[in-house]
């Protein structure tokens, strides 16, 4: 499959994540009587944002190649939303416990959108393309993702 292909598909997936539970997020939690507290989970997103993506830079540079640790991030991430998600929806849910879920999971999640074109330059760079011309029409397609899945999710 074509290189630039493929990292369209990486960005309209990988923004189609956050596109799926950032703007429901609010919506959910009001509805399980948890409408004091939805500024805490935006809020956590906003610091987490401030220092993982350097701390997850530092690793990338050092010891893992960025799209390995890519996928690892991805993976800790999806492993702790899926289970603030099953968590959520279980009875006697505790918020303590699913704000802990939720922010171990952005903070894994919230290092990729770097990673993501850190790899997408690296590769474009070694096909022998220019990452001026040929990036942001495979960058768009992220928000395209984020646009679709917010858009399906607030439908369901």
């Amino acid at each position: 499959m074509n290189i630039k292909v493929r990292l369209t598909i990486m960005n309209f997936l990988e923004f189609a994540v956050w596109g799926a539970y950032l703007t429901s997020m609010g919506n959910y939690l009001a509805n399980a009587g948890f409408g004091s507290i939805i500024g805490w989970f935006y809020s956590i997103q906003g610091v987490v944002s401030m220092f993982m993506p350097g701390i997850m830079g530092v690793v990338a540079d050092r010891w893992i190649q960025a799209q390995r640790l890519l996928s690892l991030c991805h993976l800790v991430a999806g492993t702790f939303m899926a289970g603030a998600g099953f968590y959520g929806m279980s009875d006697g849910c505790d918020i303590s416990l699913l704000f802990t879920l939720y922010a171990i999971s952005v903070a894994f999640y919230m290092p990729t959108l770097a990673l993501s074109n850190s790899v997408a330059f690296n590769s474009l760079t070694k096909a022998g393309l220019d990452t001026v011309k040929d990036f942001p029409p495979i960058r768009i397609f992220g928000t395209i993702g984020f646009i679709c899945t917010m858009w399906l999710v607030d439908i369901c």
